[in-house]
């Protein structure tokens, strides 16, 4: 597909079939179920933002950043990678029950950071700085988002995030901060959910285990579909300067 047309059909694309389940179980219930996880978990959730650009990475790359094409190609080794690691993760965690769960969920957003720190990198860009913090947040974020109009508007805040040479905005202290909060309550929601997920698969640990790979592969999925919209529009209008 050609990259243009892939961006545009990213903006237009209804969320995944998993996403849209968890947002409407979670979402009338979002600040019942926030309070289920535990503030160290929220806490790790951002300081992980910070780690990953230190993180091992999930793949070496060996192609020119320069070239948009291979950079795409990339990213999709990254998508395959953070799938088949995050997907073991989770059906490891359908057998083990409530143990095994309570690891699996920081597991998967760790995997999901580096997912996205290692396509960005895929595409050139380092990840160092609070803009690009910001910025790895902001695709955190759309990624769990399932409410077509939500989704729509976070979709134009990354793109006002980006120069027109492809660099990111300067952000303030006070827009960063309101970022964190929105997004720590829906990921909150999303691991409270998963949760969930890992105790009623404790019942039927075989069903458990298909559940786990099946939904931690999907997650990876979101992730890295939304890291390569952003960064590939951070590099094609770059090209167009």
């Amino acid at each position: 597909m050609d990259i243009a047309k892939e961006q545009q059909a990213f903006r237009k694309a209804r969320p995944s079939f998993l996403g849209r389940g968890i947002e409407r179980l979670t979402n009338p219930f979002g600040k019942a179920l926030s309070a289920m996880v535990p503030d160290a978990l929220v806490d790790g959730v951002i300081k992980g933002i910070d780690a990953a650009t230190t993180a091992p990475a999930l793949t070496r790359f060996r192609h020119d950043p320069a070239d948009l094409e291979a950079s795409r190609e990339a990213a999709r080794r990254v998508e395959r990678l953070a799938k088949n690691v995050n997907g073991a993760t989770g059906a490891a965690a359908g057998f083990g029950g409530a143990i095994s769960a309570g690891i699996d969920v920081p597991t998967s957003i760790a995997i999901a950071l580096r997912n996205i720190r290692d396509t960005g990198r895929a595409y050139g860009y380092d990840g160092k700085g609070p803009e690009e913090k910001l910025f790895r947040l902001r695709i955190l974020e759309l990624a769990a988002i399932d409410d077509p109009k939500l989704r729509a508007e976070r979709i134009a805040a990354l793109e006002a995030a980006i120069a027109p040479d492809g660099s990111l905005l300067p952000v303030s202290a006070d827009a960063s901060s309101a970022m964190v909060d929105a997004t720590v309550e829906r990921l909150s929601r999303a691991i409270a959910f998963a949760s969930f997920r890992k105790r009623m698969g404790m019942l039927v640990p075989v069903a458990g285990s298909a559940v786990g790979l099946m939904v931690n592969r999907s997650f990876q999925a979101d992730v890295a579909k939304t890291a390569r919209f952003a960064f590939q529009e951070r590099r094609l209008r770059g090209a167009a300067v």
